[in-house]
């Protein structure tokens, strides 16, 4: 019988278990047990689901959401209809598997996850690539290439805002891993933060948890030895803060232009306001405003 497994959900009143360990010792990294309806803690091995088998890849996740199972392995994610009595694979996506755990989220509109190659979300009828929107790419590779470099990025969901925040690593060892990009999934917008979260001084050997939903709707994580931090982007510091906007084409990117005027509207006393341009695609502010 079935004595471990790392992973698991609940569907259609039963429980998903997957990458089991058997009584003998045994380690099926490909397969998943169903229970029986209302057996929530019994895997007979004749219930036993391999959507691809001896392919050199484990599963690491399971998630649920409008009837199937998104199986999340390594390098390719599986589909697995479970609206009928009998399961059955409906799709595979190749490279859309996750490294770890923490790399997935349940959201209002389906499921989420993040690996090396961006941010997905499934809304139950198709997967949908978070960098691009109505047809256009709005988050480049190389930015994002350079941004989480060789880390393992981590992803949490705010239900308040219905926003997503990927973590650029599960551990915190250098500074640049408390560095986010946030998803307004409202809007289809993105932002990006710099030493983010945990909102506290970067120090060596801080290992944080998976991000996590508590009771009241805030999205919170655990790090070094217990202290629990929560996401607030309500602080009254603005030390530092910068904003960025996107390149400004008027839409007609092939034709030149001369702008005469900047408006900028704030509150404040910004007593070190600093206003600066480029122009062509730079990603540094070249040249500043007059007044």
């Amino acid at each position: 019988y079935v004595q471990a497994f790392k992973t698991a959900v609940v569907a259609n009143r039963m429980v998903y278990a997957a990458n089991v360990k058997l009584e003998n010792g045994d380690i099926l990294g490909d397969a998943m047990f169903k229970s029986p309806v209302n057996k929530f803690d019994v895997f007979p091995l004749s219930r036993k689901i391999e959507a691809s088998v001896s392919d050199g890849d484990e599963i690491v996740k399971l998630e649920e959401y409008a009837d199937r199972i998104l199986q999340f392995k390594k390098n390719k994610m599986h589909i697995i209809n479970v609206s009928q009595h009998i399961e059955f694979l409906e799709d595979t996506f190749i490279r859309k598997g996750v490294s770890h755990p923490a790399a997935t989220c349940k959201t209002d509109f389906g499921i989420a996850w993040v690996n090396n190659h961006g941010v997905y979300l499934y809304d139950g009828q198709k997967v949908n690539n978070l960098f691009e929107k109505d047809g256009r790419q709005i988050i480049k590779e190389s930015d994002w290439d350079d941004w989480q470099g060789l880390d393992k990025p981590m992803i949490g969901y705010l239900p308040k805002k219905r926003q997503l925040i990927i973590k650029n690593d599960r551990n915190s060892n250098f500074s640049d891993d408390n560095d986010i990009f946030l998803y307004d999934m409202v809007t289809r917008s993105w932002v990006r933060g710099t030493d983010a979260f945990p909102s506290i001084e970067v120090a060596s050997n801080i290992y944080a948890t998976n991000f996590i939903t508590d009771w009241n709707g805030d999205l919170i994580l655990v790090h070094t030895t217990g202290t629990v931090v929560k996401w607030d982007d309500t602080s009254d510091s603005t030390d530092n803060y910068e904003l960025r906007t996107k390149d400004i084409d008027f839409g007609q990117p092939g034709q030149r232009k001369k702008v005469s005027k900047v408006r900028i509207s704030y509150k404040g006393d910004a007593s070190n306001l600093q206003v600066g341009y480029s122009v062509d695609g730079s990603q540094s502010l070249d040249y500043e405003f007059n007044s």
